[in-house]
């Protein structure tokens, strides 16, 4: 097996074809003999997106999460192992796509970058033949990861939903005195806290089977937590304007019973205050 360089791999064109053909279909040229002659996928045997941005000065952590180069990120919020994915502006991609992108070029550039800043060795021998079948299977694995991906956003966003109302619960129903008797929903907030916390960070910095094992664990709950949310939220905003519009009656004089001081009037079972075991999570 013999290394060659990485434009011999490419046929040789005379001045004659770059002006008939030109620039952009060059390119589009160029682009399908890298891929035919396997080299994208020697490139991505050989390194890892981690290795690259590691080489290219970007702060990788031990959760293998870094700040995305891609937009203004505050916290570490892209995944870089074998390949990337930013939960902040949800580019994604390879390895080849990651230098494509951060330098502004073509993959075929990119893939060019690669070669000689790795030191990479590429080969025109052994490449790998297109088998029967090849597209469609890739075309199926790319939107199965598509759905996934989606999934693993969409279970993280309820559960953020979730934690903020938890951390609500905690604060408006934490009890005013030694004596007076815990607020279920106060409870339900001591007790899953914590641990929503921790769903969040595999979401969030977990590996793909963490992420698979909170989709398959928390999944069937989703719709009946997402309905208990809303319902909370949307009777929170009406007890609110009622209590805006001065419609409100009773002893309290149009205090809002969603007040943590009127546990009597929140106590009732229109805000889903009686729990079993855990029938949210």
């Amino acid at each position: 097996m013999m290394s060659v360089c990485f434009d011999q791999l490419l046929p040789m064109k005379t001045d004659a074809f770059f002006m008939s053909e030109g620039v952009s279909n060059l390119g589009r040229l160029l682009e399908r003999e890298v891929i035919r002659t396997g080299i994208y996928s020697q490139i991505k045997e050989q390194v890892s997106t981690r290795a690259v941005a590691e080489y290219y000065g970007h702060k990788v952590n031990h959760n293998s999460m870094m700040r995305c180069p891609f937009h203004d990120d505050k916290r570490p919020s892209m995944k870089v192992d074998q390949n990337f994915i930013c939960f902040g502006c949800q580019e994604n991609g390879d390895v080849i796509d990651f230098v494509a992108k951060l330098f502004d070029m073509t993959p075929y550039d990119a893939a060019g970058k690669l070669i000689a800043d790795m030191g990479l060795t590429v080969t025109a021998e052994n490449r790998p033949d297109v088998q029967p079948g090849t597209r469609q299977r890739a075309k199926r694995e790319r939107l199965e990861q598509e759905q996934f991906e989606q999934a693993v956003s969409q279970i993280y966003n309820l559960y953020c939903d979730y934690f903020r109302l938890l951390n609500v619960w905690a604060e408006e129903y934490a009890p005013r005195s030694p004596d007076e008797e815990y607020h279920p929903l106060f409870v339900e907030a001591m007790h899953q806290r914590d641990y929503v916390e921790y769903l969040l960070d595999l979401l969030l910095y977990g590996s793909k089977e963490d992420k698979a094992f909170v989709l398959i664990e928390k999944g069937k709950g989703v719709n009946e937590l997402e309905k208990r949310i809303r319902e909370f939220d949307s009777g929170r905003r009406e007890r609110s304007s009622r209590s805006v519009d001065g419609s409100l009656a009773g002893d309290d004089h149009g205090a809002d019973p969603g007040d943590a001081r009127s546990d009597g009037e929140r106590s009732g079972p229109e805000y889903g205050h009686k729990r079993g075991n855990d029938p949210v999570l």
